[in-house]
């Protein structure tokens, strides 16, 4: 691992070393200061890998070192220290087999309340009854 503090502006610049639980490559926060709060991390993770401003998960954060996790928004972890990064659902979040359940009862509602002409009407039941042997 690489650790380094690099010089900006006059004073030292932090730096806080992030990898996601399943992702081998090590990213980095860099920061002014001595501390940077766990929701700090948060923001600038999501802002680094461009995840959105209002996602459907939530970022917990784990000390790699001793695999504590960070519960607290506002906890202090120190400079070139070593997190691991891991996506929670909130929720929030609606499946696709959701959606499609939606999209279809919203689609048959649609063709329910559309009329239908009464010639459209006996030609369609002309066809099941044929094709299905259905007599109604």
């Amino acid at each position: 691992k690489q650790w380094y503090q690099r010089r900006v502006r006059g004073g030292l610049m932090s730096c806080i070393h992030y990898k996601f639980r399943n992702n081998s490559k090590h990213d980095t926060i860099q920061f002014d200061g001595s501390y940077i709060t766990v929701g700090e991390i948060k923001q600038a993770i999501l802002g680094q890998k461009k995840m959105g401003r209002a996602p459907d998960f939530t970022l917990q954060i784990i000390n790699a070192q001793n695999q504590e996790i960070y519960k607290d928004d506002n906890q202090l972890i120190p400079r070139n220290a070593d997190v691991i990064v891991k996506r929670v659902p909130t929720g929030n979040k609606v499946s696709k087999a959701q959606l499609a359940a939606q999209s279809t009862s919203i689609d048959m509602y649609k063709m329910s309340a559309t009329p239908m002409p009464l010639t459209t009407m006996v030609k369609l039941h002309n066809m099941l009854s044929l094709d299905n042997g259905l007599f109604i």
